[in-house]
């Protein structure tokens, strides 16, 4: 009889369930409307409720903000309004002690558990380019493009060109790149990185610095070579 019983409560979770199918009333109680993802730049562990005053300190939300932890140094950030959620987006780099916050906007659907986030926006300097190469479409061409400074082509003479590029935190960084139009026409396009973050001048990644660079135990410290300069 036992056995019997055990089937029938067996064949009841196989055939049970609820069904929302012809529901039009959206049933998740999180509004991913106005949610941010946010990593820090750290394998140090974060101090959850310090940090969680201390951005709020710094974005002052005039609707309020919610922080759930999601993962190691990974956090969601869920604001009331569009103007607090952007206000974070477009401001400058935003950081807790000496890490970094790199956030990402979650779109709807998406599980935030779930987001990955491996690259970073910043603003790059051109700097170094002939005359010739000096154009709104060289300026594109260049790395993935995603913005362009307005005042880039205000004025005769510029030093440089900034465009907004979004960086692995993967990878090195690049230091420079090869422009050509002929064999005698071409130049080298420097980068340079503006308020970039915490940043290996050893293996070019960004995230951690020389003291913790995996290339240091490859070989003694006095002929490690730095590869990136100022």
């Amino acid at each position: 009889m036992e056995e019997a019983f055990a089937k029938i409560q067996i064949e009841e979770e196989e055939h049970g369930g609820l069904s929302y199918e012809n529901e039009a009333e959206e049933l998740s109680e999180i509004n991913t409307k106005w949610c941010l993802v946010g990593r820090f730049l750290t394998k140090s562990p974060i101090d959850f409720q310090a940090m969680q005053h201390k951005m709020a300190s710094l974005w002052r939300p005039g609707r309020g903000m919610y922080v759930k932890p999601l993962e190691e140094n990974k956090f969601l950030f869920q604001f009331y309004h569009e103007i607090d959620i952007m206000r974070v987006i477009e401001g400058s780099l935003w950081t807790f002690g000496r890490f970094h916050l790199v956030p990402k906007r979650l779109k709807e659907g998406e599980d935030p558990r779930m987001m990955e986030i491996k690259n970073i926006d910043m603003w790059v300097q051109l700097s170094g380019m002939s005359s010739g190469f000096i154009s709104q479409r060289v300026a594109t061409d260049i790395g993935k493009y995603i913005d362009g400074d307005p005042n880039n082509f205000v004025g005769v003479w510029r030093d440089y060109l900034r465009i907004r590029v979004s960086i692995s935190l993967d990878f090195p960084i690049k230091r420079r790149m090869k422009l050509k139009k002929s064999e005698r026409d071409w130049c080298w396009v420097n980068f340079q990185y503006e308020a970039i973050p915490t940043f290996c001048f050893i293996c070019g990644i960004i995230g951690h610095g020389e003291r913790f660079c995996s290339k240091i135990f490859d070989a003694p410290m006095k002929i490690v070579e730095k590869s990136y300069g100022a």
